[in-house]
C-alpha cells in the first residue's frame, strides 16, 4: 500500500512540474521520436500520459483526430489519447459536458490545418470559452501543450498570423485581418491574437522551408503598436520544435530536433528611415539549432556545449550572394546563406537581393556584433548543426 502511494505521488508531482509547451513547426515525422516522445514525457509518460487532440485547424477534424491518436498511443506509448470534439461549427466549445472531457487529460495536442479556425471556435474575438479556460486551467495545475504547423501557429497571446508572403508583406505591408483565399500572399494577421498560452512571442511556422524570415520581421514591425503587438517572434522550421519549460515562472525555450532549427527575431531597435518605400535596419536575427536555448524573459541565448565558434576556423574564403533571398519555393535559402555567411572568412558585411522586381530588395546581412557555431550532433552524426546570434538584418526598397 505504501508503495502504490509513493508512486501515485511520484506521478502527481512529475505532472505538476511540466506547465511547459511543445511547438512545433509542422511536416512533423511519424518517427521523430525526440518530439512525440517528449509531448508524451512531459504529459507523464508512457502508460500515463492522456493526451487530448484538438484537430480544430484540420477541414477534416476526425480523420485527422485518428492519426494522431494512432501516433500517440500505438507508437508513443501513450495510455490513451482523446478526440476533442471541437471545430469551428460544433458550437460545442462552451459545453460543460466537452469542458470536464477536457480536464481529464494530462496534455494536449494541437493538430495542422488552418489556424483562425481554431479561434472561432474556441477564443472567438479574444474571448475564452470553457473549453480552452479547461486547457489553461490544466496547463497551470501541470499539463503540457503541444501543436504543430497551425497547432503551433495559434498558442501564443499576441497577433497571429494568418497568411502571406515575405515579398507581398514588405510590398505592402502587414494588415489585420483573415486569410483571404483570392489574395493568398497578402501578409495579415488577427489582431485578436492566438489562444494565450504563451506571452510575448509571435511564432510563425514552415520557417526556413518557405521563406518566411520577411514575413515575421515584417508582421512584428507594423503589429508592434497594437494592444497585443509585440517586437519578438520566432520561426519554427518543418520537423523541428521549441520546448518550453517553466512556463509561469522563469520560461526557456530549448530547440528539439535535428533537421533545421529555430529563427529569433527581434525588432526593439530597429531603425525605420522615413520615406515612401520599406526601408528600415538594426533587425537583431539568431538562428538555434538543436540544444541551445533561449531565456524567453530576457533574450539571453546559451549555445550548446557541443558547438564551437566558427571564429577563425571559417571554411569559405567569401560570403555568396542570393539573388532570390525571399524566395518561398526553394528549400532554406535564407537560412543557408546566414549559414554560409557565418562560415566565410573575409566578409563582415553581404547583400543579398530578392528574385522579384518592382520593386526589388536588398537584404542586408552585417555580423560585425555576431557570432557562428557549428557543431556534430551527438544524436545524428551525419550533420553539421550551425547557429548564430546577433545578426543584424537591413531591409531597403530598390525600385
Amino acid at each position: 500500500m505504501g508503495f502504490l502511494v509513493f508512486a501515485l505521488l511520484t506521478i502527481v508531482v512529475d505532472f505538476a512540474a511540466s506547465q511547459s509547451l511543445v511547438l512545433v513547426g509542422g511536416n512533423l515525422n511519424d518517427g521523430n521520436e525526440a518530439i512525440w516522445g517528449k509531448v508524451v514525457e512531459l504529459a507523464g509518460g508512457r502508460g500515463v500520459a492522456r493526451i487530448g487532440v484538438f484537430t480544430t485547424a484540420s477541414a477534416d477534424p476526425e480523420d485527422s483526430a485518428a492519426y494522431y491518436i494512432d501516433i500517440f498511443v500505438n507508437i508513443y506509448g501513450a495510455a490513451n489519447a482523446t478526440y476533442i470534439p471541437v471545430t469551428e461549427s460544433s458550437n460545442n466549445a462552451n459545453d460543460p459536458s466537452v469542458a470536464e472531457l477536457t480536464r481529464q487529460q494530462t496534455g494536449f495536442f494541437f493538430g495542422g490545418g488552418d489556424q483562425s479556425r481554431v479561434l472561432k471556435a474556441l477564443r472567438p474575438r479574444g474571448r475564452d470559452t470553457l473549453v480552452l479556460t479547461a486547457v489553461k486551467d490544466m496547463l497551470k495545475a501541470g499539463a503540457t501543450v503541444g501543436g504543430t504547423s497551425a497547432g503551433a501557429a495559434c498558442l501564443s497571446d499576441t497577433v497571429m498570423i494568418t497568411g502571406g508572403s515575405s515579398y507581398d508583406g514588405l510590398t505592402y505591408g502587414a494588415f489585420s485581418g483573415g486569410y483571404n483565399p483570392l489574395r493568398p500572399d497578402e501578409l495579415s494577421y488577427d489582431e485578436y491574437g492566438g489562444l494565450g498560452f504563451l506571452a510575448g512571442w509571435l511564432p510563425d511556422t514552415h520557417f526556413s522551408e518557405r521563406g518566411r524570415e520577411a514575413r515575421l520581421i515584417r508582421v512584428l514591425q507594423d503589429s508592434r503598436d497594437r494592444d497585443i503587438g509585440t517586437t519578438r517572434g520566432f520561426g519554427l522550421d518543418e520537423d523541428m520544435a521549441l520546448l518550453v519549460l517553466d512556463l509561469y515562472t522563469r520560461p526557456v525555450g530549448k530547440v528539439i530536433g535535428t533537421r533545421g532549427g529555430v529563427f529569433i527575431a527581434d525588432v526593439t531597435n530597429t531603425v525605420v528611415i522615413p520615406s515612401e518605400t520599406t526601408n528600415f535596419e538594426g533587425v537583431s536575427v539568431h538562428y538555434l539549432t538543436q540544444d541551445d536555448t533561449i531565456d524567453l524573459t530576457t533574450g539571453n541565448i546559451t549555445i550548446a556545449s557541443w558547438k564551437t565558434n566558427l571564429k577563425n576556423n571559417e571554411y569559405y574564403n567569401n560570403a555568396e550572394v542570393s539573388n532570390d533571398i525571399l524566395s518561398s519555393q526553394r528549400d532554406r535559402v535564407w537560412a543557408s546563406a546566414a549559414a554560409q555567411f557565418f562560415n566565410n572568412k573575409l566578409d563582415d558585411v553581404v547583400t543579398h537581393y530578392s528574385y522579384e522586381k518592382n520593386p526589388k530588395f536588398e537584404i542586408t546581412f552585417d555580423r560585425v556584433t555576431g557570432s557562428g557555431y557549428g557543431g556534430i550532433p551527438p544524436s545524428n552524426p551525419e550533420i553539421i548543426a550551425v547557429s548564430h546570434q546577433n545578426l543584424k538584418v537591413g531591409i531597403r526598397e530598390n525600385v
